[in-house]
């Protein structure tokens, strides 16, 4: 005997037959709620809580198709027995298709009962699982969509708490870069103001190539901080007015390599380090320090050059006045697939690249 017993709605409009199924379910311990059909069945079974349905095929008023139908569409996990005359065989297979469970023929034996209705209460615990796991399917499904909309939150937070972290940084590395810059040019006071020129030289030429963000932002630390090795440089081959001998032209040739060091293992600078390191690499593979040709040059350092080039030539020296615009093209030009980059060179000309800082030349 069950502890909760499983209810079952009997529905026949001949009281024996009801009588008999009370009988045969009530003795192995079910409980039985019958009904003579018509339309205050559809109320009944409104108002009572039931498992399983056993219902007459042919009654008066409502008929077992209609209340198949019924159960169907309000308790979906309780199966529905037809019972059926011989002569409606071909009918309990078509309600069959609708959806009833099982059917059993008039008059009922015991065993064909128990063993239908045994397993209806089989069928009803796998249909009323089914839907619990539905359910708690729905209910998790509904689970991770909150939970992806709070972790995706909490990503985008700790994105926005990054990028505040990677600004500041930045932040940092552009105070220690202009830093750099002004203690460069505190050694070399013939190019005062050379490395911002630089920077912004290069950054337009960055944009007229289409470099993305990042290169770009890359180049203009680099630009910026070019010549950081001639921190290791000696002040008086810096300034020398005449033209450097051997030994002085080496020593200030290390001021790539310098720079290099200087930068690397700084946060964000390593690559910097690496356009800084090939700034005085020739086209032609004749450069320093060693000895790159053409694709082999960071495309960073080649703009760097064709710039250096220009504002060296632009700016006065120790040694003689900035030389006019044109004159400078020409040179360049001459220079151009040996000492510098062709394609730079003749961006920054056909662009006239230099007015970005000609209005506001020291």
């Amino acid at each position: 005997m069950a502890t909760n017993p499983t209810n079952i709605f009997i529905i026949d409009d001949e009281e024996p037959i009801r009588k008999v199924l009370n009988t045969h379910l009530s003795k192995e311990g079910f409980n039985v709620i019958q009904s003579s059909g018509g339309n205050p069945v559809f109320d009944a079974l409104r108002a009572n809580s039931f498992d399983i349905v056993i219902s007459d095929l042919r009654m008066p008023e409502v008929n077992g198709t209609e209340i198949l139908e019924f159960v169907k569409t309000n308790f979906d996990t309780v199966p529905v027995i037809m019972l059926t005359g011989f002569t409606d065989v071909s009918v309990a297979i078509d309600v069959l298709k609708k959806g009833a469970f099982d059917y059993l023929m008039k008059p009922v034996k015991k065993e064909d009962l128990m063993a239908a209705v045994r397993r209806a209460i089989g069928h009803r615990g796998l249909l009323v699982r089914n839907k619990e796991l539905q359910t708690e399917n729905a209910q998790y499904k509904s689970f991770l969509e909150q939970r992806v909309i709070e972790r995706t939150k909490e990503l985008n937070n700790k994105a926005t708490e990054l990028q505040k972290a990677y600004d500041l940084l930045k932040g940092m590395n552009l105070q220690f870069a202009n830093a750099l810059a002004e203690t460069i040019e505190a050694k070399d006071h013939y190019t005062r103001g050379h490395c911002n020129r630089m920077k912004t030289l290069c950054a337009e030429m960055g944009r007229l190539i289409e470099m993305n963000g990042k290169d770009l932002e890359t180049l203009e630390y680099a630009a910026l901080l070019h010549d950081l090795g001639k921190i290791g440089v000696n002040e008086s081959v810096l300034n020398k007015e005449g033209s450097l001998d051997n030994v002085e032209s080496a020593h200030i040739k290390r001021h790539a390599e310098i720079g290099e060091k200087i930068l690397l293992g700084v946060p964000l600078m390593d690559e910097v380090a690496r356009i800084i390191a090939a700034h005085h690499e020739n086209y032609d593979g004749t450069g320093y320090p060693k000895g790159l040709r053409g694709g082999e040059i960071p495309l960073s350092a080649r703009l760097i050059a064709v710039a250096d080039l220009f504002d060296a030539m632009r700016s006065d020296r120790p040694y003689r006045k900035g030389m006019p615009v044109e004159k400078i093209f020409s040179e360049m030009q001459r220079v151009s697939g040996t000492q510098l980059d062709p394609e730079m060179t003749n961006l920054f000309i056909a662009h006239k690249v230099y007015l970005t800082v000609e209005a506001v030349k020291e």
